[in-house]
């Protein structure tokens, strides 16, 4: 008996004695590779996760710091205009209380 797993993104089938065996990505079957009949289909290679280098992880971190950032300013902008709406509303208020005398 062998393991076959299928590491393409579609389903893959084995045609054996039996009957075809339909693999899932992802999924894995014994099978007698004696009772195979023809081709083996592709079934992708195993995906290598080996440890990603570190440089990735310091420009992600980099990115993520720069786009606090902004939204940080963007935040502070907002409260700035919110004040001013704020401010420019009570002055049309007085306006037209002393308008109203």
């Amino acid at each position: 008996m062998k393991k076959f797993t299928n590491y393409a993104l579609g389903a893959r089938g084995i045609r054996t004695e039996s009957g075809v065996i339909y693999l899932d990505p992802g999924q894995s079957v014994e099978i007698d590779p004696k009772t195979i009949i023809g081709e083996l289909p592709d079934l992708g290679k195993k995906p290598d996760l080996g440890n990603p280098d570190a440089g990735d992880f310091d420009a992600l971190n980099a990115k993520v710091e720069d786009l606090t950032k902004q939204v940080e300013a963007l935040t502070a902008e907002r409260d700035d205009l919110t004040k001013d709406k704020d401010d420019l509303t009570k002055q049309v208020e007085s306006l037209k209380k002393s308008a109203g005398k």
